[in-house]
């Protein structure tokens, strides 16, 4: 009897081997997919957008549409290419609402590098504007501030100009900037 059983697990012992690893092989390889996963989401989770309210007078008109580089020009009509020669990973854009009366738009540019967003922020017009301390460089002229910090450029657009709407664009400015330095 004792012989039997043992030849019966010496037959089943070698399958139940074969399941096992098979199974183990299976978590693994789902275990491995969660994490990659998990990375991905967290990174593209980064919001650089203030939420509503949360600088004075700015109110979130819109959900943040993004737009990776090869569907630019979807966005950015005739230019696309300036950005994608400089090295774009994506753009995200979205809308906001100042003091209940004045709409403008802020765009952020993820480059490959630094040197990216430096050529694009390079090759934008000074002519007219004013230095801002802000990230590791900006401007504004009427209605319009551009910033370049690390492999972002920056770009808040009103559709109206005023010196209220110059401090209001500059202090929506230092909220991205802020975030932007927690995104790296």
């Amino acid at each position: 009897m004792s012989t039997r059983n043992s030849k019966i697990e010496t037959r089943t012992s070698p399958q139940f081997s074969i399941i096992e690893f098979r199974i183990t092989a299976v978590i693994l390889v789902l275990l491995a997919l969660m994490v990659g996963c998990r990375s991905k989401t967290a990174s593209a989770a980064v919001d650089f957008f203030p939420a509503s309210n949360s600088v004075p007078g700015w109110v979130k008109s819109s959900d943040t549409r993004t737009f990776d580089a090869s569907h630019l020009y979807e966005y950015v009509d005739g230019d696309a290419d300036k950005y994608v020669q400089a090295g774009v990973v994506k753009m995200l854009t979205s809308d906001y609402r100042f003091n209940s009366k004045t709409d403008a738009t802020v765009d952020v540019y993820v480059m490959g590098n630094a040197a990216g967003a430096q050529k694009i922020y390079d090759s934008e017009s000074a002519e007219g504007s004013q230095p801002l301390t802000l990230g590791d460089s900006g401007r504004y002229a009427k209605g319009s501030l551009t910033f370049r910090q690390g492999p972002y450029f920056i770009r808040a657009v009103a559709f109206e100009d005023s010196p209220e709407i110059a401090k209001g664009l500059a202090d929506l400015a230092h909220a991205i900037s802020n975030r932007l330095g927690k995104s790296e």
